[in-house]
C-alpha cells in the first residue's frame, strides 16, 4: 500500500485520539485528509468513534454510548478502537485467522452459544465474506434479545443491488472490481435489505454534513445498526 502523505492542510478533529491538527492524504486511493496526523485513525475508524461515543446523527440529539454495560464480540479487531471500548461490560475479540485474538471463529459458524452478547461489532468485515447473509444470521443468532450489530461496509448508495459475481475470484480482478483485492462485492442500497431479511430492525446512524467536514469523513458514511426485537 502507498504511503500516506504529511501535509500542512486544515486543522481537522480526530474523536478517535482527541487531538486538532492536519489530516494525512491517501495517494493512491486519491483519498484526501484520510488518515489522523497524530494517531493515524482512518475515515471509517473516526466515524465509529463518533458512534460510539454516542454523538448525535443527523437531526437527532446525541444519547448515552450504545455499548456502554454490554458484552461485546469485536470481529477482526482494530486496536486502534479498543481505548473507546472501556464502558463494555466485558471484551471478546474474534478473528478466522489472527492468532492474536480471543475467539478463532468462522462468522458465518462460530459455534458460540446463542444469545451470548449484547453486541457485535464488524467494521469493514462483510464485504471480505462470500456468504454474508449466511454471516448475518449468525450475528443474529449469538446476540441476545436487545442486541445490536454494528456494522460498516463500503457502500455505494447510488446502487440500488449490490455488485457481486463469485467468477471475480483472483486478486487482481477483485482488486479492478471491488476496490481491493480482498473483497467480493461491493454493497448497494439493498444492504438494507439483507440485514433486515437476518431478522434486525435497522437503524441507519450517519453524522450531519458539517460533522463530515469537521472530521473528515466519507460524505455520506453510514453505521447500520441490526436491532435484534426483544
Amino acid at each position: 500500500m502507498a504511503a500516506e502523505s504529511g501535509a500542512a492542510g486544515p486543522a481537522l478533529a480526530c474523536p478517535v485520539c482527541g487531538v486538532t491538527g492536519p489530516f494525512r492524504d491517501h495517494p493512491r486511493s486519491g483519498r484526501r485528509n484520510a488518515s489522523c496526523g497524530h494517531c493515524g485513525a482512518r475515515e471509517r475508524h473516526r466515524l465509529l468513534a463518533l458512534y460510539l461515543k454516542g454523538h448525535p446523527a443527523e437531526g437527532q440529539a446525541g444519547r448515552e454510548p450504545p455499548l456502554a454495560g454490554r458484552r461485546l464480540l469485536h470481529v477482526s479487531p482494530e486496536s486502534i478502537l479498543e481505548p473507546l471500548l472501556g464502558d463494555v461490560a466485558e471484551y471478546v475479540t474474534g478473528d478466522l485467522t489472527d492468532p492474536e485474538v480471543d475467539l478463532a471463529i468462522d462468522l458465518t459458524a462460530t459455534g458460540l452459544p446463542a444469545r451470548s452478547f449484547g453486541a457485535v461489532m464488524a467494521n469493514h468485515v462483510l464485504e471480505h465474506i462470500p456468504d454474508d447473509r449466511a454471516a448475518l444470521a449468525e450475528l443474529f443468532r449469538i446476540l441476545e434479545p436487545g442486541g445490536l450489530a454494528v456494522i460498516t461496509v463500503p457502500v455505494v448508495e447510488g446502487w440500488e443491488r449490490t455488485y457481486e459475481d463469485p467468477a471475480i475470484d483472483t486478486p487482481e480482478l477483485r482488486e479492478l472490481h471491488f476496490g481491493r483485492w480482498d473483497h467480493v462485492r461491493w454493497y448497494g442500497r439493498d444492504l438494507r435489505l439483507r440485514i433486515a431479511a437476518a431478522g434486525f430492525d435497522l437503524e441507519v446512524w450517519q453524522p450531519s454534513p458539517a460533522d463530515c467536514v469537521t472530521y473528515a469523513l466519507h460524505r455520506g458514511a453510514s453505521v447500520f445498526v441490526g436491532h435484534r426485537p426483544g
